[in-house]
């Protein structure tokens, strides 16, 4: 009965023993890279194939309707795509000409050019000439405003004393150095 207690598992014979613990369970960890490379490979392959499948059957519908359809219905399909192209740069047209618009008013409004630029593509559509008839006014006054400030803080002119009769004397004496070439 004593041999039948005996494990017989070498897993819990490598635990028993201190050494062999570690080296079980790095074969555990290990990882065989070219077998997964391989798997994913095979997937990848598998994907692709269907894709590729799914593809053609998409062309093959869409050939096969294209036959179905007469020509009159295809002329219809045509039209309706040329003119959806057609309507899709209209507005993207529309809309830059009405960020132009908005653009030069804000520069008129004293805004520079990537100021401008930037908030006329921020603006909604239908703003009125109200908006920057009033932005213009305030514009104008915020310069007036800051003008008035800084002429306020100059210092103020002195009417001075006059000339002097020591001012005159070294004016005299200035002339004649110049005349001296001094």
């Amino acid at each position: 009965m004593a041999e039948e207690n005996k494990n017989t598992n070498p897993e819990s014979e490598a635990k028993d023993k201190p050494g062999t613990a570690a080296k079980t369970e790095d074969k555990k960890d290990e990882v065989d890279y070219k077998a997964e490379y391989e798997k994913m490979l095979a997937e990848n392959a598998k994907l692709k194939q269907a894709t590729d499948k799914a593809c053609g059957e998409a062309a093959d519908f869409k050939r096969q309707l294209r036959e179905k359809q007469t020509e009159a219905e295809r002329a219809e399909a045509e039209r309706a795509e040329k003119e959806a192209a057609t309507l899709a740069e209209l507005e993207k047209y529309r809309t830059e000409s009405r960020i132009n618009g908005y653009k030069t008013k804000l520069m008129e409004s004293g805004y520079d050019l990537e100021t401008a630029a930037s908030m006329a593509a921020q603006l909604p559509e239908g703003v009125g000439d109200d908006f920057f008839a009033k932005q213009k006014a305030f514009m104008e006054n915020k310069a007036k405003s800051i003008e008035a400030e800084l002429l306020n803080k100059q210092p103020k002119l002195s009417q001075g004393g006059g000339l002097t009769q020591k001012d005159l004397d070294k004016s005299e004496y200035e002339q004649m150095r110049k005349w001296a070439g001094l």
